[in-house]
């Protein structure tokens, strides 16, 4: 089946753009020109330039002084195509936990020489806003808390693909929290995960420069975190079923 003349100009667009042929800044030709170069019609042009445009490729601005210039993709605009890949796919939990348990520990290691004294300032009072000495349980708000712990770390590293995708998993796991609409701290319900408490362990290793021990706390952290967010899944599939056995009994 042969493809669309919009998705043959957009991809190969596409290639001159991840090659370096047109970098970041540069700026297509006009709309007239580009469409007598490519043989093609202003209409067939602009669909495959908002192509470009939704993957975060180009901008396209309008009016006077306006056309479409390279971009480079942003993190967010990677992260939100890649959750929307996510989201139609069944993922669970433990998938989510099977990568965090590789990244977060070997994160942890690398940055403890480079962690400076107001990054530590900033990670120590992130962990004093979550939980773990609230009688009540965790809540969304507090598994923000939780989550920037780990984002703060991530923005140490050196290495940006290991930063992109600790904190595109952050953000996965936060959506899979607030899609399940459940809060547990509302419920009263008590979780026995303490994240707070790992995390001032944490703070410890990394105070003292030792890497392994970061190491070792940040791969114990990951297990009790699956295992809560385990129970929590349990617990919001629970409820929901009870809501389902209401409905039928009206």
């Amino acid at each position: 089946m042969s493809r669309k003349r919009s998705d043959q100009i957009a991809e190969g667009l596409r290639q001159r753009i991840l090659s370096g042929e047109l970098p970041p800044g540069a700026r297509l030709e006009s709309e007239a020109a580009l469409s007598a170069r490519l043989d093609t019609s202003k209409w067939t042009l602009r669909e495959a330039l908002k192509s470009l445009e939704t993957q975060g490729l180009i901008r396209i601005r309008s009016g006077p002084g306006g056309g479409a210039s390279i971009t480079e993709v942003s993190a967010s605009t990677a992260n939100e195509l890649l959750w929307n890949f996510c989201f139609s796919r069944d993922l669970s939990v433990a998938d989510i936990y099977a990568l965090r348990k590789l990244l977060e520990p070997a994160l942890a290691r690398e940055v403890t020489p480079l962690l400076d004294a107001p990054t530590l300032a900033r990670l120590s009072a992130t962990a004093g806003r979550c939980c773990s000495q609230r009688p009540e349980g965790r809540g969304v708000a507090e598994r923000e808390d939780e989550l920037d712990f780990h984002n703060l770390l991530a923005a140490v590293s050196p290495n940006p693909l290991l930063r992109f995708l600790i904190e595109f998993l952050n953000g996965l796991l936060l959506k899979v929290v607030a899609a399940q609409h459940h809060d547990p701290a509302l419920a009263g319900i008590d979780i026995n995960y303490h994240g707070h408490d790992y995390h001032l362990e944490l703070i410890e290793a990394f105070h003292a420069r030792d890497a392994e021990r970061a190491e070792a706390v940040m791969y114990a952290h990951m297990q009790a975190a699956e295992r809560y967010m385990g129970e929590l899944t349990a617990l919001s599939q629970r409820a929901g079923g009870h809501q389902d056995e209401e409905t039928r009994d009206l």
